[in-house]
């Protein structure tokens, strides 16, 4: 299936384009960081961590989180968590504070890192991402986890790469069984990287038009592989808004099953910190409802 952007983003003079894609509507935005610091330094105290190397490039490593005790015969159902950070910052670290809304459940935990742009371009981000996969893919028994219940979640830059993970097109391209993905949640991604080109901060991420075209579900032929919630906070932008609703459409047209949320009174931040990362908030219990184990 084909996406038709509404192209919100052609609304807007370029101080509001901007806007859009920033963070400056949020409130108190210098003690949300900081909670959000102290979350994740409190869960990396309070849940044991194996750091992994998936691959061969400096970032290309992960985090894992796995439940007190054996697995269960069949290993623990794994959620592999991409970070956000408009593709140039951030790590894994920061997202610790999602392993108590997802170990005591029964869930393992596998944030990765992977390498940023500039310096690196969106094929080798995307080709990181995938190797994560197959690395937690091959090494499933050996790590007590289910290869066969391996869950893709993803904030902002991290939503959209969660969208060409499942794209089944690429999965075979690459070598991936059409099942290697269970189910993904994509939260607050960008699906067509357009505006992300045409905004002040693509002079730090350089995005280019052939990456944009090459990177954009809603702008080329697209179906994901597996059940997909699209969800977004719902006080962020209209740009971050419309973009989660047409990719939605977009899976939903393409024969996917689809969830589409818009997570009330949480913004950018705290669609992950206060609603995926908490456990019993409605987006965890329906993220874990995918899985199997809610």
């Amino acid at each position: 299936m084909t996406g038709n952007p509404a192209r919100i983003w052609r609304n807007y003079d370029q101080a509001a384009l901007d806007e859009q894609m920033s963070l400056g509507r949020i409130a108190d935005l210098e003690a949300l960081f900081a909670r959000r610091t102290q979350a994740a330094e409190a869960a990396r105290g309070a849940f044991p961590c194996a750091r992994l190397r998936y691959g061969p490039a400096e970032r290309e490593t992960l985090n894992l989180y796995t439940p007190a005790g054996a697995p269960p015969a069949t290993g623990w159902p794994v959620m592999m968590f991409i970070h956000g950070g408009f593709w140039r910052s951030l790590d894994a670290d920061l997202f610790s504070f999602l392993a108590p809304a997802f170990v005591p459940a029964g869930v393992a935990l596998a944030a990765i890192n992977y390498p940023l742009m500039p310096e690196a371009r969106m094929e080798e981000l995307v080709a990181s991402c995938f190797a994560a996969l197959r690395f937690l893919g091959r090494e499933a028994g050996a790590l007590g986890l289910d290869a066969k219940r391996l869950h893709v979640s993803g904030n902002s830059a991290g939503g959209h790469l969660v969208g060409e993970l499942i794209d089944a097109v690429r999965l075979r391209a690459r070598g991936f069984a059409s099942d290697a993905i269970a189910g993904a949640c994509a939260i607050s991604g960008l699906y067509d990287l357009e505006p992300v080109r045409l905004i002040a901060m693509n002079e730090q991420i350089k995005l280019t038009r052939d990456e944009v075209k090459l990177f954009s579900p809603l702008r080329r032929e697209y179906s994901p592989a597996c059940p997909v919630i699209a969800t977004v906070g719902g006080d962020e932008t209209e740009e971050f808004l419309g973009q989660t609703r047409e990719f939605a459409q977009l899976c939903t047209r393409a024969g996917a099953v689809v969830e589409h949320r818009e997570e009330q009174g949480r913004d950018h931040i705290t669609v992950v910190l206060d609603a995926l990362g908490v456990p019993g908030h409605r987006l965890n219990r329906a993220v874990l409802r995918m899985m199997g184990v809610a």
